[in-house]
C-alpha cells in the first residue's frame, strides 16, 4: 500500500508552462492525486498509477497540476449551487470531463493515499493564483464504494464545510469527515463566481484504515452514546444471570460488580460541552448549529455577533448573506463600521485589505486604420505589495478581436475583462505589465478600470 501523512507546499515552476487560462491550485491537505504525481517528478515517476496516467496523457498535465479546469457560466446564485452531475460524467470525476486530465481517472486500487482518520479534518486548497469571490464544494465516497469501482455521483456523499479563511496562498476550511474504512476518495471543487464560471477540480485518495474502533464506554447497551438509567434498567434485568453481552467484568454473572463499573462510566460516551449526557456529535447529527464544521455545537462557544442581530458571524458568511472579501470570518460590513479601525482609508465602502491601491496604467495606440487598430495597456505597480494574479475590468467603446500576453475572459455591453497568463501572473511593486490586443473600432481611451475590483487610475 502507497501512502503518504503530508507532502510539502514548495512549488516548482516550469519554463515551458503554456496555458490558455491561469493556473489556480490544488488540494494539498490530503493531497491530490495530480499533485501528488507533480511532486513525484513527470519525468521520473514513483509509482505506477502516475506513470500509467503519464503514458495515456503525457507529462504536460502534470506540468499543469495547478490548471486542471472546467467552465460553468453563469450567475453566482447559480454557481454556489452548481449541479454537477449534470455536465461532469460518471467515471471523469477527477478529469472533471477535461480529456487533458484523462489518465486520472483509471480505476485502481494503488493511486498513493492518504492516511486518515474520521472527524473533524481541516481541507487545505494550495491556490497559486488567489482569487474571489468564490465557493469550494467537497464530497467524499460513500461506504459501499471500494477503489475497483469508478467514481460516479451515486456514490459521492457532499461534506459539510466551515467558512474559508486565506492564509498568504493557502485556503483552510473545516470538515467532518463520516464514518468509513478503508480507501475512499475525497473531491473538492473550487468554483469561482463569475461570469465565466471558472471551477478547479482536485481528487484525492484516501485510507481509512479499520476505521474508528467502537468506543470505550462499558455500559452503553442501548448505543446511545450515555451510559444513564437506560442501561441500568437493561443491568438489572439481568441480575444474578449469565449474559456475556453485559458482563462487564467478565466474571460470568450479572452482579454488583458489573453496576459498579456501569455507574463509573455514567454520562455522555465521548465529548459533552453542555453537560446534559449527550455527546457533541449526537447534538450536532441531529440538529444542532456547527457552523464553523469543528465537531463542536455553536451554543458551547461563545461565537463572535459583530452587529448583534443574534446570529453567529460564521453563520452568515457560511450561508454567503455576509461578505468576508478579505477571509478574515469577519463580516466586511462590520469591519467598515468601525470607524476607528481605519480599515477604509479612501472611504469608497470596500475595505483596503481587499484592493490593490496604487496601481496606474497607460493606453497607447501603435497602429490606427479607421476601422480599427493595435493597442497596449502598461500596468505600473507602486502599491508597495505584489500583485500575485491579476484580473483587469475596464469600460471600452472598441471591441476586442485578440490578445496577447493575457487572456480575454469576457466582453458585454462595453465591459471587458482580461487576465494574467500563467506565466505573468506576479506584478511586484515597482513593476509593470504590458499587454497588447487587437481591436475593432475607434481608439478611444478605456475607463473604469479596476484590477482585482480596486480601482487604477490613468498614468
Amino acid at each position: 500500500m502507497n501512502t503518504i501523512g503530508h507532502i510539502g507546499c514548495a512549488l516548482t515552476l516550469s519554463l515551458g508552462l503554456s496555458s490558455a487560462v491561469i493556473g489556480h491550485g490544488t488540494l494539498s491537505s490530503p493531497p491530490s492525486r495530480i499533485y501528488i504525481g507533480f511532486n513525484e517528478g513527470p519525468e521520473s515517476p514513483e509509482s505506477e498509477a502516475i506513470a500509467e496516467a503519464i503514458a495515456i496523457g503525457g507529462t504536460q498535465p502534470l506540468y499543469d497540476w495547478n490548471e486542471l479546469v472546467a467552465f460553468h457560466p453563469g450567475t453566482p446564485e447559480y454557481q454556489r449551487t452548481i449541479d454537477y452531475s449534470l455536465t461532469i460524467p460518471d467515471g471523469n470525476l477527477a478529469s472533471a470531463g477535461n480529456p487533458k486530465y484523462a489518465g486520472f481517472d483509471q480505476v485502481r486500487d494503488d493511486w498513493t493515499s492518504t492516511q486518515i482518520q474520521s472527524g473533524p479534518y481541516e481541507l487545505v486548497w494550495y491556490a497559486t493564483t488567489p482569487h474571489d469571490p468564490s465557493v469550494f464544494r467537497a464530497y467524499i465516497t460513500t461506504p459501499d464504494w471500494d477503489p475497483t469501482q469508478p467514481l460516479n455521483w451515486a456514490q459521492m456523499e457532499e461534506l459539510p464545510l466551515g467558512p474559508v479563511s486565506l492564509e498568504e496562498q493557502e485556503y483552510r476550511f473545516n470538515t467532518i469527515l463520516p464514518e468509513r474504512s478503508g480507501k475512499h476518495a475525497i473531491y473538492v471543487i473550487w468554483q469561482r463566481l463569475d461570469p465565466v464560471g471558472e471551477g478547479f477540480y482536485a481528487l484525492s485518495d484516501v485510507d481509512f484504515g479499520e476505521g474508528n474502533q467502537t468506543r470505550d464506554c462499558p455500559g452503553d447497551f442501548d448505543g446511545d452514546d450515555s451510559v444513564d438509567g437506560a442501561d441500568v434498567t437493561v443491568l438489572l434485568g439481568s441480575w444474578g444471570v449469565e449474559n456475556p453481552e453485559i458482563d462487564l467484568d467478565g466474571e460470568g454473572t450479572i452482579n454488583g460488580a458489573d453496576l459498579t463499573i456501569l455507574l463509573a462510566n455514567w454520562g455522555a460516551c465521548g465529548a459533552d460541552c453542555d453537560g446534559d449526557g449527550i455527546t457533541d456529535e449526537r447534538e450536532i447529527a441531529e440538529g444542532a448549529s456547527d457552523c464553523d464544521v469543528d465537531g463542536i455545537p455553536d451554543e458551547c462557544q461563545d461565537e463572535q455577533d459583530c452587529d448583534g442581530n443574534g446570529i453567529a458571524d460564521v453563520c452568515e458568511i457560511i450561508d454567503g448573506s455576509k461578505a468576508d472579501c478579505n477571509l478574515n470570518q469577519i463580516p466586511d460590513a462590520c469591519e467598515l463600521a468601525d470607524d476607528a479601525a481605519n480599515v477604509d482609508e479612501d472611504g469608497d465602502g470596500v475595505l483596503d485589505d481587499c484592493q490593490v491601491d496604487g496601481v496606474s496604467y497607460l493606453f497607447e495606440v501603435e497602429s490606427d486604420w479607421g476601422a480599427g487598430f493595435v493597442g497596449y495597456i502598461t500596468l505600473i505597480n507602486d502599491s508597495g505589495q505584489c500583485i500575485l494574479g491579476w484580473d483587469l475590468q475596464f469600460d471600452a467603446e472598441f471591441q476586442i478581436q485578440e490578445v496577447w500576453d493575457a487572456v480575454l475572459v469576457s466582453q458585454q455591453d462595453g465591459r471587458v475583462r482580461v487576465v494574467n497568463e500563467a506565466w505573468n501572473s506576479r506584478i511586484c511593486s515597482g513593476k509593470s505589465l504590458r499587454f497588447g490586443f487587437l481591436a475593432n473600432g475607434s481608439p478611444t481611451p478605456p475607463i473604469n478600470m479596476r484590477i482585482n475590483d480596486s480601482p487604477v487610475d490613468p498614468g
